[in-house]
């Protein structure tokens, strides 16, 4: 049980937050002075997506363009996870989710800074241990060189009914 929670534990720390995107996702760069807030809205829940996207195929190259150097992953657990950890874990085949499904997604602008709140589904392997959870989330995003970065993350694990 104990290698079961630290596999689902250690899967939160990394998937923390998101469903489809395109083969080769970028990470758009969004004009605040062009983009209304509608647009803006849209913007972030496609990132969401490209994002959940990216932590399935372990596509580092998309992870190291949207965190922040200073990206820090508060998880269900209390623990801390920079942003190169998180990444080596992707990069490594440590963490390797099978899904990871967003929904009851709200996106808040305050300027250039967003903050996005959902659930996130997420199932996969943590150093051989499979596990399956949801969490509810919530990322803050900053815009930089007219670009989204997510710059925190934190999870709270949803207790199964």
């Amino acid at each position: 049980m104990k290698a079961l929670n630290a596999a689902v534990a250690a899967l939160l720390l990394a998937a923390a937050a998101s469903d489809a995107a395109q083969p080769q996702a970028h990470v758009p760069h969004v004009s605040a002075v062009a983009q209304s807030a509608g647009g803006t809205e849209k913007a972030l829940l496609r990132i969401q997506d490209e994002w959940a996207t990216a932590r399935v195929k372990r596509d580092v190259s998309y992870l190291e363009r949207l965190y922040a150097r200073e990206l820090r992953i508060q998880s269900m657990n209390g623990s801390v996870v920079e942003r190169d950890a998180d990444i080596a874990n992707f990069a490594t085949g440590a963490l390797k989710p099978d899904y990871v499904e967003d929904e009851d997604m709200r996106v808040s602008v305050y300027g250039g800074t967003a903050i996005v709140t959902g659930i996130e589904n997420v199932g996969g392997t943590y150093k051989g241990h499979y596990g399956k959870f949801s969490l509810r989330f919530i990322n803050v995003f900053v815009q930089r060189d007219g670009r989204w970065q997510l710059v925190a993350h934190q999870s709270t694990l949803i207790p199964k009914k």
